[in-house]
């Protein structure tokens, strides 16, 4: 029945994991065709220079992931639109000089001639003949949001219409932005002729104003508003409602300094990027990051790191009680699976300071497990010299012994840090993901069990010997790593939170089903010397 059970489990997990990977749903398929414009054929006649011109003037706005102030860099801004316009420029031979500009102003700098191009444009689908449109170098999800507390109060099923159709709706607006859906542009403008909108510079001003009541909805990029969330400590605080469709973004360009002739050519190195893969995965590698890190923000990551890091220290101090171990003896047990992994992961991948100095918190975590383990010990010693002692069951269920018990805690841990190495690998853009996401979740997971299985065996490790051990979260690891890979270009933060879940018990699951069933790795000597 048992045997029956896990197997049920894991094939569960596995239905899950391949629903995920396949295709977006149904709102991107429907989008498809708009995603693949422009994608077709590589240009192998690229120019290297634009000859006539070689430097391109313009402006940026405040938009993390996309566009952000950082002082030291060239310029002084950085993001993944910064990013990928110096990889367009680069293959064509052209500089640009772009400031800190209101969106607005950038356009009409445009249009007069004193621009040349402005990045993060979306493209009206009724058409904008005031300047040359780039091939779209990246895609985005449009969302509406209101205050979390007047969630139910509006009807959302036709934002334009609610923004259009109520009197006393005012709408927080970007000056200048249009977005692809018309009715959208139009509700915005009538705001604006009603004296309804209020002005920002900024999706996170925007956000900053609806909190503080001085609007009443906006409509925004779901990026860059969920990274203003995360950062200005408003996660959570504001209704989302996703609109449908999928959204081109494009360079656009003055059409008095800019030719078409210059368009066509940063179209055909766009192309040539695109079918590189060099956009893809400048796009996965700036939302991974800002999705994990508004899914597993500062206080959940800290939460399961604190689960991960006591759930091993129990396991050790099982171990050092189960084997005679000394009470020093007990803190090493304890401190190598919690500790261990992290650290062997941090020197891998050149993060500093490392996790486990640059906080107490998890020292002084296993330290307080190994006394309180420590301290139960004592005390039933004590209480069996009294004479008295804790009457068990005549048959104490399998899974119930000393030793699953301290699986059960292990397996809980290594699920907690498969996920840890994970993100820790995504924030820090390994690359390839397929190869360093694995590993990093191997040694964050299993890294530090098997050092800790080297003290306590004298050579004999089992983790790498006779055990299923760290080919759990190396196998999870690929799993999601090549699940992240291979999504789309537009990423939404439910298949991202879908996958954290399914991992998690995935590796779980895994691990006790190997303990449970008595499931043992092939040895590298086939077949194994018989005793």
């Amino acid at each position: 029945m048992a045997r029956r059970l896990w197997f049920l489990l894991i094939c569960s997990l596995a239905a899950a994991w391949i629903f995920l990977v396949q295709d977006t749903p149904s709102a991107m398929a429907q989008n498809s065709a708009e995603i693949q414009t422009g994608t077709a054929g590589a240009a192998s006649d690229l120019p290297t220079s634009l000859n006539s011109l070689t430097s391109l003037t313009g402006g940026w706005i405040d938009a993390k992931p996309y566009r952000s102030m950082m002082p030291g860099k060239v310029q002084g801004v950085e993001g993944l639109d910064i990013d990928i316009l110096a990889d367009v420029l680069h293959m064509v031979g052209v500089e640009a000089h772009l400031r800190r500009q209101p969106w607005q102003d950038q356009l009409e700098d445009l249009v007069a001639g004193q621009g040349d191009i402005a990045v993060g444009a979306f493209r009206p689908a009724n058409g904008d003949d005031r300047f040359h449109y780039s091939l779209p170098y990246r895609w985005a999800r449009i969302s509406f949001y209101v205050r979390q507390t007047e969630r139910d109060l509006h009807d959302t099923s036709d934002v334009a219409q609610l923004m259009a159709g109520q009197l006393e709706f005012r709408v927080g607006i970007i000056p200048g932005r249009l977005f692809q859906d018309p009715a959208l542009n139009s509700a915005i403008e009538k705001a604006i002729q009603e004296g309804r909108a209020v002005y920002a510079s900024s999706d996170e001003e925007n956000l900053k104003n609806l909190l503080d009541g001085r609007i009443d909805g906006f409509v925004g990029d779901r990026l860059s508003v969920s990274t203003a969330s995360l950062e200005g400590g408003m996660k959570f605080q504001a209704a989302e409602f996703v609109l449908p469709g999928i959204s081109t973004v494009h360079f656009i360009f003055s059409k008095k300094t800019v030719t078409p002739e210059t368009v066509a050519i940063i179209d055909q190195a766009i192309k040539t990027l695109e079918d590189q893969g060099v956009l893809k995965k400048r796009i996965h590698s700036s939302a991974y990051n800002v999705m994990l890190g508004f899914l597993l923000d500062a206080d959940l990551h800290k939460l399961l790191a604190i689960v991960g890091t006591i759930a091993f220290a129990v396991s050790g101090v099982l171990i050092a009680y189960r084997e005679n171990f000394t009470f020093f003896g007990a803190l090493v047990l304890s401190a190598l699976p919690a500790l261990g992994g992290g650290a062997l992961r941090d020197i891998l991948l050149s993060r500093h300071p490392l996790g486990v100095v640059s906080s107490p918190l998890y020292l002084c975590l296993v330290g307080a497990t190994v006394l309180a383990g420590f301290g139960v010990i004592l005390a039933l010693r004590l209480l069996a010299r009294k004479g008295w002692r804790i009457s068990t069951p005549q048959r104490t269920p399998r899974f119930l012994t000393m030793a699953n018990v301290q699986e059960l805690s292990d397996s809980l841990g290594m699920a907690v840090f498969t996920l840890s190495g994970l993100a820790v690998a995504v924030s820090s853009d390994a690359d390839p993901l397929w190869l360093w996401g694995p590993i990093a979740a191997m040694l964050s997971a299993a890294g530090g069990g098997i050092l800790r299985d080297i003290v306590r065996q004298s050579g004999q490790v089992g983790t790498l010997k006779t055990e299923f051990y760290a080919e759990v979260p190396l196998l999870w690891g690929f799993a999601f790593s090549l699940f992240l890979m291979t999504r789309p270009v537009v990423l939404t933060p439910e298949e991202i939170r879908a996958a954290i879940f399914v991992t998690i018990a995935g590796v779980f699951v895994t691990r006790m089903a190997v303990v449970m069933l008595g499931i043992r790795p092939f040895p590298f000597k086939w077949p194994p010397d018989r005793p």
